[in-house]
């Protein structure tokens, strides 16, 4: 017979007597279509490993709810617990290697990692996704190009400028070094000089060409990093002069190639603080995706990377506001950030979701002025333009405090699926420029609108419904040929579990908008039960890993344009296709659980 594939998970990490010992062990079995391999209640005796064909798994209400393809493993837990709650169905012909129990046993005894894939938590489960991360840093090293890591263009000096000219300059713009223009030559005058021109006792009053200097080492902006770095080593110096089509246009230093590879959103922090137009603040939006991209590629999770996301896009849309608004109005108001922008969960660039709040007394047409010049702006930014118009550059959503307070009664008394999606979204928000009070004014007046209504509460959560249809019959449309594998993991999973646990939160009264720290909150407060919260937690940062590399994927970019919420079954490795079956059960666990706490039956 064929010899047993070991190159995929978890066979990959068996030793080579353990790999003996499945191969001594293991047969190969055909099944026909419709033939049944795994009867629900039935013993099992043998671990299944697909070769060729396809699988079903069908639920005791005839619901599909697995499909298995080649290099999937079924049913790894029933073997242990003696039977599966589930029937195994053949699709299409399936061929299949069939490993009995007792190999499985003795394997998992040796090899505890082995184990752990099959019989673990979630969260353990996960670890095994890091295994590549250091293959995929080590081709980030190699392949990354100085305009990567390159930071900011350089400011020039004429060379008869004077050293304290110069000083000023730097001290203002915040930089190392500067480029100098002396008699058509260029160098390079650095903090270092600085420190030599004390030491000597120079006047401040001298020009700086006297410090400057001409020999200097350059790299193209599309060279590698890697060889930038090498130049560095072999003169001895700190940074190399960048050059595009020959012309000097910065300085690349050691510290940025070191941030690059490193977390170094504190750098683009630093760009944020110093920017003082739009068009600079579109620069550093590109570089905050770049950065982005390289991060996850070492290895940083999705839930991670969202809360740097949320310091960063607080900062940006805080500054282009800052940018764009007069002061009188950023005082009187209160810009919000809302959905998952507001829960600090949005990792790439998606539509703009904001609101503005503003205080009596404020000239409404000057307001509506700044808002237009803000959203166009955001969408310069990369932030396109919101489908429902949640923009404040809608009047809808740039109201007085009197004004917003009567659309949230009018949202609450008529709680029709769009009153309610609206709530839901405000229900998220965040403050990220002005008066920070006005948001806990309005936030204390919904409170008091609902007060305990469980009527308005179970209208709020029934909208985690919403995707019920498109939900049941996705592993049924996967075994169709000619259906897409592809999946809206936001509304298969994501969607499920943030609107859950933000309906109890609303519920509860809690100020966190961001779902961990509800979830954390409601466990706490035993409104939520540690172990699902758990799993709830797992299974949402799985869920956002997937979304987050299906969105950082250039073939689904040009597939689906900026629609980050589709993920391709077909390109997810058997571990992500194990652990997002596990993920969706727990979804669909939570979901009972809603309906149950809200009584949505009687809606």
């Amino acid at each position: 017979m064929d010899r047993f594939d070991f190159g995929f998970s978890p066979y990959e990490i068996l030793t080579s007597a353990e790999r003996s010992v499945l191969q001594s062990s293991v047969d190969m079995v055909f099944y026909d279509d419709e033939a049944v391999i795994i009867e629900a209640g039935q013993s099992i005796q043998f671990l299944y490993v697909v070769i060729k064909g396809l699988v079903r798994e069908v639920s005791l209400s005839n619901e599909v709810v697995g499909v298995y393809r080649a290099r999937d493993t079924f049913e790894a837990r029933a073997l242990i617990e003696g039977s599966s709650p589930n029937r195994f169905v053949v699709e299409e012909q399936a061929l299949l290697f069939a490993i009995p129990k007792d190999t499985v046993k003795e394997l998992v005894s040796a090899n505890p990692q082995f184990g752990a894939y099959f019989y673990t938590s979630v969260a353990d489960k996960l670890s095994n996704m890091a295994l590549t991360r250091r293959v995929q840093e080590v081709e980030s090293m190699i392949t990354a190009k100085v305009r990567d890591a390159f930071r900011h263009k350089a400011i020039w000096l004429d060379g008869a400028e004077s050293i304290l000219h110069a000083a000023k300059t730097m001290k203002q713009n915040k930089i190392k070094s500067i480029l100098v223009q002396h008699q058509n030559r260029v160098g390079l005058m650095t903090e270092s000089a600085m420190r030599d021109i004390v030491i000597a006792g120079v006047s401040s009053d001298d020009p700086i060409h006297a410090w400057t200097q001409f020999d200097l080492i350059s790299c193209d902006l599309d060279d590698y990093v890697f060889n930038a770095l090498l130049r560095m080593t072999k003169f001895k110096i700190q940074r190399v002069i960048v050059t595009e089509q020959g012309k000097p246009i910065g300085a690349l230093e050691q510290i940025d190639i070191l941030a690059y590879f490193s977390n170094h959103t504190h750098l683009i922090a630093q760009r944020l603080e110093r920017a003082t137009s739009i068009d600079e603040l579109v620069d550093i939006a590109e570089q905050m995706t770049r950065s982005i991209r390289i991060l996850r590629g070492n290895g940083m999770r999705a839930q991670q990377l969202a809360k740097l996301t949320e310091v960063l896009n607080t900062s940006l849309f805080e500054k282009a506001w800052s940018i764009i608004a007069p002061q009188e109005l950023i005082e009187k108001s209160c810009l919000l950030v809302m959905g998952s922008e507001g829960r600090g969960e949005q990792i790439l660039k998606t539509d703009q979701d904001n609101a503005l709040i503003i205080r009596d007394g404020v000239d409404l047409a000057l307001a509506e002025q700044a808002c237009v010049a803000f959203s166009d702006a955001l969408a310069r930014l990369g932030y396109p333009p919101c489908n429902g118009k949640i923009m404040v550059n809608n009047s809808e959503w740039r109201k007085t405090i009197a004004d917003f307070k009567q659309t949230i009664y009018q949202w609450c008394q008529a709680p029709e699926s769009d009153s309610m999606m609206k709530l839901a979204i405000f229900v998220d928000a965040k403050v990220v420029a002005g008066d920070a009070t006005i948001l806990t004014e309005v936030n204390d007046y919904l409170n008091h609108l609902l007060n305990d209504d469980a009527g308005r509460f179970g209208q709020f959560a029934r909208a985690i419904m919403l995707f019920d249809s498109v939900n049941q019959g996705f592993f049924s449309q996967l075994i169709k040929r000619e259906t897409t594998s592809h999946m809206d993991i936001k509304k298969m999973g994501v969607f499920p579990i943030v609107h859950g646990i933000r309906s109890l939160s609303l519920q509860a009264r809690l100020t966190e908008t961001n779902t961990f720290d509800r979830l954390s909150r409601l466990a706490h407060l035993g409104i939520v039960d540690q172990g699902l919260a758990q799993d709830l937690a797992e299974s949402l940062s799985l869920l956002m890993d997937l979304r987050l590399d299906a969105g950082l994927s250039d073939q689904l970019i040009q597939s689906f344009g900026s629609n980050h919420n589709q993920i391709d079954m077909q390109t997810l490795t058997t571990l992500e296709r194990d652990l997002l079956k596990v993920a969706l059960q727990v979804v669909k666990r939570f979901k009972l659980k809603i309906h149950q706490h809200f009584h949505l039956g009687t809606f």
